[in-house]
């Protein structure tokens, strides 16, 4: 576009009918020419009645004038019409641009077209009808041009009032968009960028803030600065840059501390602190390698721990015999690492121990189970195959003697003596019929036992014994005596 629209002037000249004076902006009116002024007055003033107001009652269709060729230099009335119509069209459009603001953003062809119009109204009031025509239609070609001009003019505007903001060029900026926005005032992009030009100072106060505090190593003061600037201005990237990259660096920083005391405590053994070291560097930097790697020698450390752990209380079960304690010890210590030796041996032994003292206790819980031929053998067997406990299982030696005890007195028998009066047949169950007598001594091994009377005509008699190791049991009548 012509550099001359690039300047901004104010035209503040309103157009005159014709006979009128135009001052341009620039300068005072000629004083030789005030007489014209006073001749012209009356003249100007009929003018006005006459071809002024039907034009302003019914307006020609603005911008339609077309170029005609001048009318021939004699004929005054046609060239006088001429400048009328012409003055018309430009009054019109200058009317429609001026309600545009236009004044605001069409220099310089606004004050040109005033100062060509201004010139034809003299020119006019001297009857020169050539010269006005000709500079009405240069006044209204000006006005047309900045109409056709409108689109490019805001372009170029936009254009300069982003390459100065992007220049951090505040002033400039602010002027540029304001201008776009004389010309359609709610332009999207043009609001958006003098909001941006307008915080702009602020702006770059922080960012200059911000890279003293980076410059100072105070990265958190920096980070700050750089987030205020971006709240100013969310589209200004130096500062989301900026906020970015200070804030990898805090992290960076941040992870590497935390690693390094995950680390120590670690080599310490302190699990419960390298687990709280690692969450935190996980938190700062989700699926870091370097926290995946200390996890997993965390975990390795801690199912050491709980194995040494579960070692200890196992052993301590085994000392004090408690095997199915070890047992279940021994299980967890397998289900942390199937691997481990001393579970799956402890285990072993610790079942068969559990085993063993499961037999014993069957006894010495009911040590009357001993006192039948079948339970009694199996006893036997088992203190056989149990022989002696080892000299650090105390509590199974005295299962085995007590045991053996048990074992002995069941298979000592007792000395019993039945009475009866030889008529009565007497029968004890598990041992035999011993028929009819008065008086009858026989050994038996502990146990209970039933003994019964029968005689025919009589009710029978049943009477029960119990024997135990050591007794000596009173004479036993058995005799049948109530008739039926």
């Amino acid at each position: 576009m012509d550099a001359r629209r690039q300047s901004r002037v104010t035209d503040t000249t309103a157009l005159q009918p014709p006979g009128q004076t135009h001052t341009a902006t620039s300068g005072a009116p000629d004083n030789s020419r005030w007489w014209w002024i006073a001749l012209a007055g009356l003249l100007l003033l009929g003018l006005a009645v006459i071809f002024a107001l039907p034009g302003l009652v019914d307006p020609v269709p603005e911008a339609t004038v077309p170029a005609q060729p001048p009318p021939p230099a004699g004929d005054t009335a046609a060239l006088r019409d001429t400048a009328h119509q012409t003055l018309q069209a430009y009054l019109q459009l200058r009317a429609r641009l001026d309600l545009d603001n236009a004044g605001a953003w069409g220099e310089p062809d606004w004050s040109e077209a005033a100062a060509r119009a201004s010139a034809a109204d003299r020119y006019f009031a001297q009857r020169q009808f050539t010269a006005a025509v000709r500079d009405y239609q240069a006044a209204l070609d000006h006005l047309q041009q900045l109409d056709a001009s409108r689109s490019e003019i805001l372009a170029t505007a936009l254009e300069a009032a982003t390459r100065a903001l992007s220049a951090n060029n505040v002033d400039t900026a602010i002027a540029q968009f304001q201008a776009v926005l004389a010309i359609e005032p709610e332009h999207p992009a043009a609001t958006r960028g003098l909001a941006q030009a307008s915080s702009r100072r602020a702006v770059l106060e922080q960012m200059n803030r911000a890279q003293a505090a980076e410059t100072n190593s105070d990265l958190e003061a920096a980070r700050a600065a750089y987030r205020q600037a971006t709240q100013l201005d969310t589209a200004y990237e130096p500062a989301r840059t900026a906020l970015q990259r200070v804030t990898g660096l805090i992290n960076t920083r941040d992870f590497t501390a935390t690693m390094t005391r995950a680390l120590a405590a670690l080599d310490a053994g302190q699990t419960g602190a390298a687990g709280k070291a690692l969450a935190e560097a996980e938190r700062l930097q989700p699926g870091n390698s370097a926290v995946r790697d200390a996890r997993q020698r965390l975990r390795g450390m801690r199912a050491q721990a709980g194995l040494d752990s579960l070692r200890r209380q196992a052993s301590g079960k085994v000392a004090a015999e408690d095997w199915q304690a070890a047992t279940e010890l021994y299980r967890k210590a397998l289900s942390i690492d199937a691997s481990a030796g001393f579970a799956s041996e402890g285990l072993r032994r610790a079942e068969e121990r559990s085993a063993l003292h499961a037999q014993f206790d069957h006894y010495l819980e009911t040590p009357a189970r001993i006192y039948s031929a079948v339970p009694l053998a199996n006893a036997g067997k088992l203190l056989a195959a149990a022989s002696e406990a080892p000299p650090d299982e105390p509590r199974l030696a005295g299962k085995i003697t007590a045991l053996r005890e048990l074992v002995t007195g069941a298979s000592v028998p007792i000395t019993i003596t039945l009475n009866s009066d030889g008529v009565t047949s007497v029968v004890i169950h598990r041992v035999g019929r011993l028929g009819q007598f008065n008086s009858h001594q026989l050994e038996l091994l502990p146990g209970d036992y039933t003994i019964v009377g029968n005689r025919p005509g009589y009710r029978d008699v049943r009477k029960a014994i119990t024997l135990r190791p050591g007794m000596s049991p009173p004479p036993l009548v058995v005799r049948c005596e109530e008739e039926i």
